[in-house]
């Protein structure tokens, strides 16, 4: 009877030495398995997030594009400059009520910071001869220059013409196309004509 016990029991073991083998064996298996599937899974990710980043680009390519394209945008830019630099001693106050619709209103703020001034009583007037835009979208915004040429008169006696160039960004606000930022970058006169 000891024998028997001491057969049954080293088979028992040998079938648990196996067993545990066994197991071990798929355990190892399974964990490089894993492993595998946590690299591919990894370089999924990589490539889902690359595959974002593209798509983006993209998507604002194309939003630039459509946007250089925009015609209420450079609308938007003449008819401010028109506004604002083409006046008359009877027009001059009015345009700053005008202008709102083509600003944000930061940039009203910018343009009426220091008030509006008293119209003096002279005959005056100011005249654009020649409007240029050179403008690109970039960030779902279009931004460029825009060089004006205007006259000044005063009582009939005609300045020089001035040239004045700005930098002028147009964006979406409000459903509508708006000048959200407007720099002065200078005022040329000529000094003596040819």
């Amino acid at each position: 009877m000891n024998t028997k016990v001491l057969v049954a029991v080293s088979l028992a073991l040998l079938i648990s030495i196996f067993a545990n083998i066994a197991l071990g064996f798929n355990v190892s298996s399974k964990s490089k398995e894993s492993k595998e599937y946590q690299t591919v899974n990894k370089e999924l990710q990589e490539q889902i997030q690359s595959l974002e980043k593209g798509l983006d680009e993209a998507e604002g390519i194309i939003v630039d594009e459509k946007l250089a394209e925009n015609e209420d945008a450079k609308k938007t830019v003449k008819s401010f400059f028109h506004t604002q630099y083409e006046y008359t001693s009877e027009t001059y106050k009015e345009r700053f009520e005008k202008i709102k619709e083509f600003v944000n209103d930061d940039v009203y703020g910018q343009l009426t910071t220091a008030g509006i001034p008293d119209v003096p009583n002279v005959k005056f007037e100011n005249k654009i001869n020649n409007m240029k835009l050179y403008l690109t979208a970039e960030n779902k915004e279009l931004t460029g220059l825009v060089l004006i040429d205007t006259v000044y008169t005063i009582e009939g006696v005609e300045s020089p013409e001035t040239t004045q160039i700005f930098e002028v960004t147009v964006a979406e606000s409000d459903g509508q196309q708006r000048i959200v930022s407007l720099k002065t970058l200078g005022t040329f006169a000529s000094m003596s004509d040819s």
